[in-house]
């Protein structure tokens, strides 16, 4: 449930941007490298996303029973990294700017970029 409240709330900030879901049995590696995202959004980044060219935020998994204990995450931006103890929208709109800025920094001189993709596990 946590993954569509959270694409709901990233395509509402930010209306442009495209969100995949995976489902369950997609394995998050393979579809980085189909989708090519732009951010991926993971309760476990593999390490070859991890090593690779792509912006990422590690979300701490809930765990039943515990309350409402705040939900950590680890955030990676183009070597830019950081660690929240109470991840909010915020935090991920933040990456996924970040990671968009870059981009168009990238593309200088090319066609205009793509909307911002996010892929989210």
């Amino acid at each position: 449930m946590y993954a569509q409240v959270l694409a709901f709330l990233i395509g509402r900030h930010r209306p442009d941007a495209e969100v995949s879901l995976l489902g369950p049995s997609e394995e998050l590696e393979d579809a980085a490298l189909r989708l090519r995202p732009h951010l991926v959004v993971a309760n476990r980044v593999p390490k070859a996303v991890r090593e690779g060219p792509f912006f990422w935020v590690e979300q701490d998994e809930a765990r039943g029973g515990e309350g409402a204990r705040h939900l950590g995450a680890r955030i990676s931006a183009d070597g830019y990294s950081e660690s929240v103890e109470d991840v909010r929208i915020e935090h991920v709109l933040l990456a996924l700017d970040h990671a968009e800025r870059e981009l168009v920094l990238e593309s200088e001189g090319m066609n205009a970029p793509a909307e911002p993709r996010v892929a989210q596990a």
